[in-house]
């Protein structure tokens, strides 16, 4: 009897191992080189011509601009042939003004239609995600008719991290298969139901929001707010000068991992909320606006 205990610890453990070990580091910065692009003008965009990001990520084909009501970029599809892979992919604040959007942050939520458990969301980036919902829709429509096969892949930064959670939890009630889910910097979208329904019943495979040192925007809305962030955070902390050094993979619960970002007992830094895998979108951004 206790051999049989001991190799079904031995079974669960193994198999906990591998799902908290599939956090993919290169795939991650690759994405984070197009959430960088996702800040450039349309016209960059379109044209494929963002600096480094664009110029690492060659060739990126299909590309399809989500605009909304304010005639602001919110983002954009695409399709990369060398991986067969359909990328959703959502922009967040322009640096140069985020500090002034975490002061205008509200705190109130409302209901949530896609959500079975009464779940409840931010307001202010559920009704963002409204006015390009349907854009979003058509968008993936036709690159799934033309590749049939690709993976499905959704990435944002910032104010586009919750966008994109709110991209995943729209698309995936209306049967596409999403294939992976990576945020940068993104803050908290919903309420527990919301952490719940997101978590286990509706996308249980591997999603990371990426989290870097003191970036002050996962931390907003706050956690007495009601507000919870969705597994499972990537935490990079840096040392010294050493950006980056290594990633810390979280032990995410209802109330946060205490020994990642939510340990810290200041986070205000701006610069770290720019700069994700290494790479400080800020460099090149004033050049393809």
């Amino acid at each position: 009897m206790k051999k049989i205990l001991l190799i079904s610890l031995v079974i669960v453990l193994s198999y906990q191992t591998v799902e908290y070990n599939t956090f993919d580091e290169p795939f991650a910065k690759h994405l984070f080189y197009l959430t960088s692009a996702s800040y450039c003008s349309e016209q960059h965009i379109r044209n494929w011509n963002c600096g480094k990001p664009c110029k690492e990520l060659k060739p990126i084909t299909d590309i399809t601009m989500f605009i909304n009501a304010t005639n602001e970029n919110a983002g954009y599809g695409a399709y990369h042939p060398e991986t067969d892979e359909i990328y959703l992919v959502f922009r967040g604040t322009l640096p140069w003004s985020i500090t002034n959007w975490i002061e205008d942050i509200d705190f109130i939520k409302t209901d949530y239609p896609y959500c079975p458990n009464n779940c409840q969301v931010h307001r202010g980036f559920y009704y963002s995600f409204l006015g390009i919902q349907d854009q979003v829709l058509t968008t993936l429509k036709s690159l799934t008719k033309k590749y049939p096969l690709a993976k499905i892949t959704i990435t944002g930064h910032s104010l586009g991290g919750a966008l994109a959670h709110h991209a995943l939890v729209y698309l995936a009630t209306r049967g596409f298969t999403i294939s992976k889910f990576y945020t940068f910097g993104s803050p908290r979208v919903g309420d527990k139901n919301f952490f719940t329904y997101v978590n286990q019943q509706l996308f249980p495979g591997p999603k990371y929001r990426v989290t870097h040192n003191h970036d002050p925007v996962p931390h907003l809305p706050a956690l007495i707010q009601g507000f919870h962030h969705v597994n499972q955070e990537a935490y990079y902390k840096d040392f010294l000068l050493v950006i980056h050094k290594k990633v810390q993979l979280c032990n995410d619960s209802l109330k946060e991992d205490d020994s990642c970002s939510n340990a810290n007992l200041v986070d205000l830094s701006v610069s770290d909320h720019a700069n994700y895998m290494g790479y400080d979108m800020t460099l090149e951004l004033l050049t393809c606006q």
